[in-house]
C-alpha cells in the first residue's frame, strides 16, 4: 500500500515536473491580463500609490516625467538594477521593465527618461566618467521594447560620460546633453534626435561648453523663462575638490543654436571662460558650489539667480544677482554666522549644512522670494525688489506634509522628488518619495539598510505663485 502511494506520488512529481519544463520552455507572454484591462474598468489612481522596493544605500536619484496622459519612472530597484515603469493614463495599471544595468555606490549615477515627439522611450544613467549608457525603445511608448544602444555620435568620444540630460528644443525634438572628461577638464556636448532616421547628431558641431583641458563647467538649464528664450547659468570648475568653483556665468538664446549676453551680444561658441558672461567673479575657494546655483525671474521678466558663496569674514552666506543697467548687482541675502562649508573634497558631498533649495520667485505680493535651508530646516527669505535687502524671513514647506509620514526604515532620510511635465493647468502635482542615505562621496558604507519603498504621491496643486523645484 505504501509502495502504491509512492508511485503515484512520483508519477505526480513527473507531471508537475513536465508542466515546469513546458512553461521554461514557453516564449514570454506579451501581456499580463492586467496590462489590457479597460481602463474605464479601473479605479481612479490612488492618492498614495507604491511603485516598488527601491536601493536605500545611497542616494541615487529616480525621475518621473509626464508626457500628455503617460507617466513614466526610472529608479534603481531593491537589487540596484536600473528600471522602467510606464502607464499610458493614471486609470491604466503600470508595466515595468528592467534593463542590464546596475548600481554601485556612486551617487553622479542617477537615471533620467524622455520621450521624443514621435513617442519613442530613451532612457540614460548610471555614469560617472563611464561608456554611455543609453537605451532606446523600439516601439512607440513600450518600455519593454527598450534596447540598449551603444553610442549617440562618436563611440570613441563617449567613453567617460558624467551628467546626462534631456531637453527639447523649441519644434519640440529631443536633445540630450552630457559631460565628456571629469571635473578638471570636461566639455558638455548637445546632441539633436532625428525620429525619422532615428539617428543622433552634434547640435553645434562642436562642444557647447569647452574646459580646454582646464577646468569644466557645471550648469543649470536651459530652462524657457517667461520671455520666451532659454536661459544658463553656471560656474567653473578647476579639479576635483569643490572648492575650485569660481564665475558664476550666464547665458540666453532663442533657438539653442545662436547665444547671447543679458545685454543682446552674440557670444561665439563654445563657451569658455574667456567669453561667457560673468555675473559674479567669485574666486577660486570663495565658497560657492556646484549644483547650488538656481534661475529664476522678476517681475520684469529678468533674470535673477539665487547661490552661495563666502562673505568677507569667511562665513557662508545665500546671495542673489539681479540685472541691473548693462551688468548685475549681487545682494546678500542672509547675515549668518559660523557657517562656512567644507568644501575642499571631491565626489559627491555630504554634512554641506548650507542648501540653496529652490529657483527664485515673485511672490503674490511683489517681494521676491529666496529658499534656503540652514542643518535641515527650510527658510524663506522675503526681498524688497525696490532696494534688493531682505526684510524678514521664516520657515516655509518644502514639500507637501503630507509626505513626511511615509517612512519605513528608522534613521534613514526621506528622499523627496517632484515631477517634471506636469502641464501648468493640471488641478495636481506628483512627487516620488523614498528613503536613502545621503552621498558618502561615491564611497560604500559598512552597512546597507532594509530596501525602502519608492512611492507616488498625488497632491492637490496649490495656486499660490511658487517655485519649482530643483534638485
Amino acid at each position: 500500500m505504501m509502495d502504491g502511494v509512492f508511485l503515484a506520488h512520483r508519477r505526480i512529481s513527473s507531471i508537475q515536473l513536465m508542466g515546469v519544463l513546458l512553461l521554461a520552455a514557453a516564449p514570454p507572454a506579451l501581456a499580463q491580463p492586467s496590462d489590457v484591462l479597460l481602463t474605464d474598468k479601473l479605479n481612479i489612481a490612488s492618492t498614495v500609490e507604491a511603485i516598488d522596493f527601491t536601493w536605500s544605500g545611497h542616494r541615487a536619484n529616480p525621475q518621473m516625467i509626464q508626457r500628455g496622459e503617460h507617466q513614466i519612472i526610472v529608479y534603481y530597484d531593491a537589487n540596484r538594477q536600473m528600471s522602467v515603469a510606464h502607464r499610458p493614463t493614471q486609470r491604466a495599471p503600470w508595466r515595468y521593465h528592467k534593463l542590464p544595468s546596475f548600481l554601485g555606490w556612486d551617487s553622479h549615477n542617477y537615471v533620467t527618461v524622455d520621450v521624443d515627439e514621435a513617442g519613442y522611450i530613451h532612457v540614460m544613467g548610471n555614469m560617472h566618467a563611464d561608456p554611455l549608457v543609453y537605451f532606446r525603445s523600439r516601439t512607440p511608448w513600450d518600455i519593454r521594447s527598450l534596447e540598449q544602444v551603444e553610442y549617440l555620435v562618436d563611440p570613441k568620444r563617449e567613453q567617460r560620460v558624467t551628467y546626462p540630460r534631456f531637453d527639447h528644443d523649441p519644434e519640440g525634438r529631443l536633445i540630450a546633453a552630457f559631460r565628456i572628461g571629469g571635473s578638471g577638464n570636461g566639455s558638455f556636448f548637445f546632441h539633436r534626435f532625428d525620429t525619422a532616421t532615428k539617428t543622433w547628431s552634434l547640435l553645434h558641431g562642436s562642444p557647447f561648453f569647452d574646459g580646454e583641458g582646464e577646468r569644466s563647467a557645471y550648469y543649470v538649464g536651459p530652462d524657457k523663462g517667461p520671455d520666451g528664450l532659454f536661459h544658463m547659468i553656471w560656474v567653473w570648475r578647476e579639479t576635483p575638490s569643490a572648492a575650485t568653483n569660481n564665475n558664476l556665468s550666464y547665458l540666453r538664446s532663442r533657438d539653442l543654436l545662436s547665444w547671447e549676453d543679458s545685454n543682446g551680444t552674440p557670444v561665439k561658441l563654445p563657451i569658455i571662460r574667456a567669453n561667457g558672461e560673468i555675473v559674479d567673479p567669485v574666486p577660486v575657494g570663495g565658497g560657492m558650489l556646484n549644483g547650488q546655483t538656481r534661475l529664476g525671474f522678476e517681475a520684469s521678466n529678468a533674470p535673477m539667480i539665487s547661490y552661495y558663496k563666502n562673505d568677507a569674514k569667511g562665513d557662508t552666506q545665500i546671495m542673489l544677482a539681479r540685472k541691473a543697467g548693462k551688468g548685475w548687482k549681487v545682494h546678500q541675502v542672509s547675515d549668518w554666522t559660523d557657517t562656512k562649508q567644507n568644501l575642499d573634497r571631491g565626489g559627491s558631498l555630504s554634512g554641506n549644512t548650507i542648501a540653496v533649495q529652490a529657483s527664485p520667485y515673485v511672490a503674490a505680493d511683489g517681494t521676491i522670494r529666496v529658499r534656503a535651508s540652514r542643518s535641515g530646516k527650510p527658510i524663506e527669505f522675503v526681498i524688497d525688489p525696490a532696494t534688493g535687502k531682505t526684510v524678514s524671513s521664516g520657515p516655509y514647506e518644502a514639500e507637501p506634509s503630507v509626505i513626511s509620514g511615509f517612512k519605513d526604515i528608522a534613521g534613514v532620510p526621506l528622499q523627496v522628488r517632484k515631477a517634471g511635465g506636469v502641464p501648468a493647468g493640471s488641478d495636481y502635482d506628483f512627487y516620488l518619495s523614498w528613503q536613502a542615505n545621503n552621498a558618502n562621496q561615491d564611497q560604500a558604507r559598512a552597512d546597507i539598510p532594509p530596501s525602502s519603498t519608492l512611492r507616488l504621491h498625488k497632491i492637490t496643486r496649490s495656486r499660490q505663485s511658487k517655485p519649482e523645484d530643483i534638485e
